[in-house]
């Protein structure tokens, strides 16, 4: 085995070893939950450890130790082409995560495994000439060999076969892993002939290019479905410090051979040539930057201040939603940045311009009106301007522009005037949409300073901005305004509605003396067992359960209506065509209540309170979850409160009698869950026969 063999199985696979690990750490952090990146993080950990160990074989000082990292890698090695394979398959087949070929080639990687410590596999490590171990190859190494180019070839054909089936980015990406598989398996197949004593190719080079070509894929195509953002400022630093770096190296070079001659180019001038390249390449640019931001900090203070002020004015106008709180908010970040003596903004209504906010020392009183055909408005609307006392004032000193009772001074001296009562050195208009919102209105500095370019510039991009964000606050709070509309008459109508049910529900009992009041205890009885059952998954899935319950036990015998009153109010026992035409108004109660909108539920509970847990009831046999939860509630509520009062049949039941037959009807006619609920609410004493007004059916 040659030196240069040696030494290519040594530094490269060390080199190798990062790139995989740090490529498989990139690309899990960037996205753990995909099976793709799992498995190539997987099979980046896999010929990690297998380069770092043949590595430390390489290098190892005793055949123990030699052993042991030989020992390692080949763990690792056996596992690395059923790693690819599955990488390969999610990458070829996104979404197709099981497979018999990598569960049945997991199984051989674990027996051979099994086999590495014993002669079959590993027969010991040897001492290579050149320094260093290698392993030796035992009886069934052989068969290793061909079963893991095996599947690493079937891996590539996966891959080839894909490729050809495949368009766009996602070709793009098989083709260079391709490309990339081919550079893979030749480096990790020359791990081979070292064990049968051949001197090896450099395998850690060839799988260095296995890596360039995956960064470039996942750079160029975002492979593993992330990608790497490299912007020009980036690509520019790097070459301006490498050719600086070159650039001192090259002085330190040339002053060396000047000053003291060819013989002073030994090792020592070249390693600090190379010290110099590396300092400078890391250092220049990041100094050159940093001492750029100083100058520009220095010499344009104001302007870094004045976009600060933006940046934060922008920050806070988008969060806020009511315009009263935008205005303050307006007005703080110009007293605190601009410093002035006052400051003031003049919103629009419907009439005028009304002073809505007014800080500093001058300050206006808040509530100021100025009409809306006021010369200063009229003035801000034509101009689109900010307007400054100053100006109007240069203005009206020439004379010969202006003669002195010509309109337009007359003008200016309205607007002065008008400027003068609003303690105001100029005025910033805010438009949106063609349209004047507002206005600002700003005193002297309180440095005596006249007004600057940058500030004039910094309020005018303030207040175009205020002016979106009035915009928004404003269709916010009309928004908010509408919305509150809405649910008042939700509101109305759903209190319209619950006494309009009460009414027919009332009408109901009045034609039976003996169920009055039935309703309204039938209501408060499934209110409370409801409680009980707040936490049952129908309750908490079910938006406004307890007041859909409510609208249902109410109405749940409006079906009456269409019965007969012979049938109704008959003592004695009803014959079975009476029954049968009783039976009826469950469906007649549901056929009046479906056709009004969002009365469906209550429809399908009003037709169901007669069906039994067991599918014995009626009108259509539903059994267990079959039959609504409110229906199962009020099912019971309905029975205690029948057998608990006079009945023109019987007398009314004993309240622990009518409990006894209740609990006796769980599984059979009622729902063991509701019974159970029941049962906790009579014993709290919330079951209690009590007359309930129908005022408190409201609430």
């Amino acid at each position: 085995m040659t030196e240069f063999s040696a030494a290519a199985w040594s530094w490269p696979m060390a080199v190798c070893g990062l790139m995989s690990l740090g490529f498989g750490l990139w690309g899990f952090s960037k996205n753990r939950r995909n099976p793709l990146n799992t498995a190539w993080f997987a099979f980046s950990i896999a010929v990690s450890c297998w380069a770092f160990s043949s590595f430390l074989l390489r290098f190892s000082t005793s055949e123990n130790g030699a052993f042991l990292w030989s020992y390692t890698g080949h763990i690792a090695f056996a596992f690395i082409p059923v790693f690819f394979f599955k990488f390969v398959l999610n990458l070829s087949q996104p979404g197709a995560t099981n497979s018999s070929f990598v569960t049945w080639n997991m199984v051989f990687a674990a027996l051979f495994t099994a086999l590495i410590p014993t002669p079959l596999f590993l027969n010991g490590v040897r001492v290579d000439p050149s320094g260093g171990f290698y392993p030796t190859a035992g009886l069934f190494y052989g068969v290793f060999a061909l079963w893991f180019v095996a599947v690493y070839t079937a891996a590539i054909w996966i891959l080839l076969r894909s490729y050809r089936a495949q368009s766009g980015r996602h070709k793009n990406q098989l083709l260079y892993m391709v490309l990339a598989s081919l550079f893979g398996m030749a480096g990790l197949c020359s791990v081979f002939p070292a064990v049968w004593e051949v001197a090896p190719p450099p395998g850690g080079m060839i799988l260095i290019l296995f890596y360039l070509l995956v960064g470039y894929s996942m750079i160029r195509w975002k492979l593993l479905n992330v990608s790497i953002v490299i912007k020009n400022t980036l690509i520019y630093a790097s070459l301006y410090s490498i050719l600086v770096g070159l650039f001192v190296v090259f002085v330190v070079f040339l002053g060396q051979f000047l000053f003291y001659g060819p013989q002073a180019l030994d090792r020592r001038v070249l390693w600090m040539c190379a010290v110099a390249l590396s300092v400078v390449t890391v250092v220049v640019r990041p100094l050159d930057h940093w001492l750029t931001k100083a100058t520009d900090a220095l010499l344009y203070q104001r302007r870094f201040e004045w976009q600060k002020t933006l940046k934060e004015a922008s920050r806070g106008m988008a969060k806020a939603t009511s315009i009263d709180r935008l205005l303050k908010m307006m007005a703080h970040f110009i007293g605190m940045r601009v410093r002035v003596s006052h400051v003031g903004i003049l919103y629009r209504n419907s009439t005028h311009y009304i002073l809505k906010v007014s800080r500093g020392k001058e300050k206006c009183p808040v509530g100021m009106n100025v009409d809306r055909d006021n010369p200063l408005v009229t003035w801000l609307e034509e101009k689109k301007e900010i307007l400054s006392l100053d100006e109007i004032m240069r203005w009206l000193n020439d004379e010969r522009m202006f003669p002195p009772r010509s309109v337009f001074r007359r003008n200016l001296l309205d607007v002065r005037t008008q400027m003068e009562t609003l303690h105001s050195r100029i005025c910033v208009p805010a438009f949106s949409k063609s349209q004047l919102l507002g206005f600002l209105v700003l005193g002297d500095k309180l440095s005596g300073e006249p007004y600057r370019k940058e500030d004039l510039d910094l309020l005018t991009t303030l207040a175009n901005e205020g002016a979106i964000a009035l915009e928004n606050a404003q269709l916010y709070e009309q928004l908010y305004q509408r919305m509150s509309e809405i649910e008042k008459l939700y509101e109305r109508e759903h209190q319209l509605f619950i006494h309009t049910a009460i009414a027919l529900a009332a009408a109901v009992d009045a034609r039976d003396p003996y169920t009055h009041g039935h309703t309204e205890r039938c209501t408060a009885y499934s209110l409370v067992i409801a409680g009980e059952l707040a936490s049952h998954p129908e309750v908490r899935g079910f938006q406004r359960f307890k007041e859909t319950l409510k609208i249902a036990a109410l109405l749940h015998d409006i079906g009456k209506i269409g019965i007969p009153d012979d049938i109704l109010g008959k003592k004695g026992k009803l014959t079975p065509k009476e029954f049968k035409k009783m039976e009826e108004h469950s469906i007649v109660g549901a056929i009046i209540l479906q056709p009004i909108k969002g009365m469906e539920e209550v429809a399908k509970a009003v037709k169901a309170h007669h069906e039994r847990y067991d599918g014995r009831g009626y009108p259509d046999g539903l059994r267990g979850m079959e039959i609504p939860l409110m229906t199962r509630i009020i099912s019971v509520a309905d029975t205690f409160d029948a057998m608990t009062t006079d009945r023109p049949y019987r007398k009314h039941l004993a309240d622990s009698v009518a409990v006894e037959e209740i609990e006796g009807g769980s599984g059979t006619q009622f729902d063991p869950v509701v019974v159970d609920a029941f049962l906790k609410a009579y014993r709290k004493g919330l079951i209690t026969m009590r007359p309930v007004e129908a005022t408190d059916m409201l609430r």
